[in-house]
């Protein structure tokens, strides 16, 4: 089935927030850094094979032609396949959108490492055999299976790249099978980086219909659209027959007219995936009457989820209004207020000590990676810091701007932030630069991010 991009991204957010949702990863990510996919890496043995290697073939086929000419050696396929990628690719921005993602569960067919080194500053686990598939995986951990291997960890026998090791593949990895067949059942899946009649998809298909059979969750693909002429319009039909084959497997599809598009679909669910949640920010050493307000209204709204950064000042007065409300309105607290430890909340000196920033910025990059919606009042040092990783983490910040100061024009002046805000809530947006933003204009601002 055809779906738009709002169904998937509402969906599978959702399914991110509630831990019910992975990714599958193919070699589309990887060729927009590395420059070559699957039918790239097999193009340099066209000439011995004696044929001319087209995108629509059976690629393991092939791979397995090429093995068969050297006599059943893996060894010249191998090297060339390591010559390709075992290289220095910079990451590119499908793979900054992963990392600002809420995401436990990460399934790739590729090789590379490129998905290591954009998770390398996360507690990553990498699974790329059956022996490690049974290894547990803590709560605050990422698990990366490759149902393929690993180009720069795994033996050459343990990579699957032929059409016999295709055909093997629950009997060589019966426990990625049944792992397979467990997250299929049981998780929202995300394709992306494949193409209509990838073989990789294909052949995961497959295996996903002799396992799971009808009993899968409701999943989504990203396709890039086969434009209609003359030449293709056969081709774009049978897309579209696809398309609606995958219904089988409970796959939606969503076909895309620029892979400009995916970037969008990918940012929009890295930000939806953290769920209602919102963080409020501003001077340790002050306290604001308008925080308290925010904090009350905030506790009136339903699924709104508050975290506390353990902080003093304005963070201290919106989370202890929010908690007294909830508490005189018998609401479960421990569902609406979510705490992110913070050391540096013994001394609030910490928070404008620079010689302390590097420090504090790694220790509030999980508190901004779990947050959607940051609102930002006026503050020093301290505020402008988690101001800087609030939008590195690319969340969606809303300026208090009660009073023209420094800080707020910087803000303001932010050209993402600015043209964010003027596209969500441009009365808001209107306020802020005029200075007089009221605790009213903060709420709706927030349930017009929230509810978009």
């Amino acid at each position: 089935m055809i779906c738009d991009k709002k169904y998937l991204i509402n969906r599978f957010s959702k399914a991110l927030y509630e831990n019910r949702g992975a990714i599958f990863v193919g070699s589309g990510i990887s060729k927009e850094s590395c420059g070559v996919d699957w039918y790239g890496l097999l193009q340099p043995f066209s000439e011995n094979l004696g044929i001319q290697i087209k995108r629509d073939d059976e690629l393991p086929l092939i791979a397995q032609y090429i093995v068969n000419l050297y006599a059943g050696n893996r060894g010249p396929l191998i090297n060339e396949i390591i010559r390709c990628l075992n290289k220095e690719y910079a990451l590119n921005i499908y793979h900054q959108a992963l990392t600002l993602t809420r995401i436990s569960t990460i399934w790739t067919t590729n090789y590379d490492t490129l998905l290591e080194k954009a998770f390398r500053n996360f507690d990553l686990v990498v699974k790329n055999n059956d022996g490690a598939i049974s290894r547990p995986v803590l709560k605050h951990q990422i698990e990366l299976i490759k149902m393929h291997g690993c180009i720069s960890s795994s033996p050459q026998n343990e990579l699957v790249i032929t059409q016999e090791d295709y055909e093997d593949f629950l009997v060589n990895r019966p426990a990625t099978a049944k792992r397979l067949e467990n997250d299929l059942s049981t998780k929202s899946f995300l394709f992306i980086g494949y193409s209509y009649r990838d073989p990789n998809l294909r052949n995961i298909m497959v295996e996903a219909r002799r396992l799971c059979q009808r009993a899968t969750q409701e999943h989504f693909m990203v396709l890039d659209r086969i434009k209609g002429n003359k030449k293709n319009k056969e081709e774009e039909k049978r897309q579209l027959l696809w398309c609606k084959d995958l219904r089988r497997f409970g796959i939606n599809c969503v076909l895309i007219d620029h892979y400009d598009e995916l970037k969008e679909v990918l940012f929009e669910v890295s930000s939806k995936s953290r769920g209602n949640t919102v963080y409020c920010t501003g001077s340790h050493k002050v306290s604001d009457p308008m925080a308290r307000e925010i904090g009350k209204r905030l506790a009136n709204i339903k699924n709104i989820v508050l975290h506390s950064g353990q902080s003093s000042g304005i963070g201290s007065d919106v989370v202890a209004s929010f908690t007294e409300e909830c508490i005189e309105r018998k609401m479960d607290i421990t569902e609406r207020l979510h705490t992110f430890p913070n050391p540096y909340a013994a001394n609030p000196d910490f928070s404008d000590n620079p010689k302390l920033i590097p420090e504090l910025k790694r220790l509030r990059a999980k508190l901004f990676n779990a947050t959607q919606v940051v609102v930002v009042f006026d503050g020093g040092i301290g505020t402008s810091v988690e101001f800087e990783i609030a939008r590195a983490f690319k969340c969606k910040i809303i300026p208090v701007a009660q009073k023209e100061t420094e800080f707020m024009k910087q803000i303001l002046g932010d050209r993402e932030i600015s043209d964010f805000l003027e596209q969500v809530d441009k009365d808001y947006f209107e306020k802020a630069k005029r200075f007089c933003v009221k605790t009213e204009d903060v709420i709706s601002c927030i349930e017009k991010i929230l509810h978009r």
